[in-house]
């Protein structure tokens, strides 16, 4: 039985900065926009009968992290919206497989984490808005 994986990865300086740029682009169209915060999603296809092993969660948080950066992986979103708020996710549909997840799988298959069939790595937004 498969299941999906998600891997949250806390933004860096890169990404802080990439949500202020952004976040100056849409203030033209969104006047009530008070911020824009950012994260990746690394949606893992499992293909295990049971969920990975505390080994196999360890090498999956290894590959998908910065090794500068400890802790920056989590299994729940860093992104918590409120009522105002919008949160969208960008990236490949699930059932298409693009070249950098088999680049991926490659990866994992070569860190022993031979039950990955499919990575897919999606950006995900909150926009904040004025109550």
């Amino acid at each position: 039985m498969a299941s999906v994986l998600h891997f949250y990865v806390h933004p860096s300086g890169h990404e802080k900065a990439a949500s202020g740029h952004i976040q100056q682009k849409l203030q033209g169209q969104l006047p009530a926009l008070q911020g824009v915060k950012t994260e990746l999603c690394y949606n893992v296809n499992w293909t295990a009968k049971s969920r990975p092993s505390a080994e196999e969660m360890k090498k999956l948080m290894w590959l998908f992290g910065c090794p500068l950066l400890p802790g920056d992986v989590a299994l729940e979103s860093w992104l918590h919206p409120d009522s105002n708020d919008l949160l969208l996710e960008v990236g490949p549909r699930l059932n298409f497989s693009t070249p950098a997840s088999t680049n991926v799988v490659s990866v994992c298959w070569a860190a022993g984490l031979g039950a990955v069939d499919r990575v897919e790595t999606t950006r995900r937004y909150l926009l904040s808005a004025w109550p």
